[in-house]
């Protein structure tokens, strides 16, 4: 019986190292995906964003015009036009989509400067945002700086639950032609660092899919062997009462 109780043990200590597997980030094994280095790639304006721009200039009165005549605001929000372009008073016609937001801002400057020659512009995008789905929590969450990686952006929605399939995690991401690419990888490689999959862009979609049977064939085993082991050891309680 003792043999028999430390299999159980063995068991389930195997069971925590195989758990532990599946769950880990940041793994050094060759077991696993192995992604290459990439440069991070800049967020480029698309159809339907909106782009946000104040003026700056000692001549308060004129570059009021261009911030909806409050110097303090944060800049008036230009949508994109299905041609690519933007119109700002005075000014129609700026092309800017699959531009940089500091591309656009260089074009958007020149074309100020025209009326404004001491004019400095500042461009932001105001739907600036991304969206988790699945179990990593939900909810759309705001960019707060350029560079966020797929881990802040997941601690910011609560990080991947317990059920969360960490081998196969999706972002949806528009390409410069608009079209949505749908890119998945095993999170659990430290080769996600500084790999393709590393930054997140404005509009990403994060989706976690559930782990499915995984983790009812771990967990719950690691359970049964938890029960049976309590109930040998309720056994030999019992037993060593008898005797007495």
């Amino acid at each position: 019986m003792m043999r028999l109780f430390k299999y159980i043990i063995l068991l389930f200590l195997l069971s925590s190292c195989t758990i532990n597997k599946y769950t880990r980030l940041l793994q050094e094994s060759d077991r696993l995906p192995q992604y290459a280095k990439a440069e991070m790639e800049r967020y480029r304006i698309q159809v339907d964003d909106e782009v946000r721009v104040r003026v700056l200039s000692m001549n308060k009165e004129v570059a009021d015009i261009f911030n909806a005549g409050n110097s303090n605001s944060t800049g008036t929000a230009y949508r994109v036009y299905t041609d690519g372009t933007i119109d700002l008073p005075f000014i129609s016609g700026i092309h800017i989509e699959g531009l940089t937001l500091s591309e656009a801002k260089a074009k958007i400057q020149e074309r100020i400067k025209t009326f404004i020659i001491d004019a400095e512009v500042i461009v932001a995008l105001s739907n600036n945002y991304f969206y988790v789905l699945g179990d990593a929590g939900r909810g759309g969450f705001m960019l707060y700086k350029e560079k966020i990686t797929i881990y802040q952006a997941l601690a910011m929605s609560g990080g991947i639950h317990k059920v969360g399939n960490k081998k196969n995690v999706y972002i949806m991401r528009k390409d410069a032609e608009g079209k949505t690419q749908v890119r998945h990888f095993d999170i659990r490689t430290i080769t996600v660092l500084d790999s393709e999959f590393y930054y997140i862009q404005p509009n990403d979609i994060i989706y976690v899919p559930p782990a499915g049977e995984r983790f009812f064939r771990l967990d719950s085993f690691a359970a049964i062997v938890g029960v049976i082991s309590t109930s040998f050891s309720f056994f030999f309680l019992i037993y060593g009462i008898t005797k007495m």
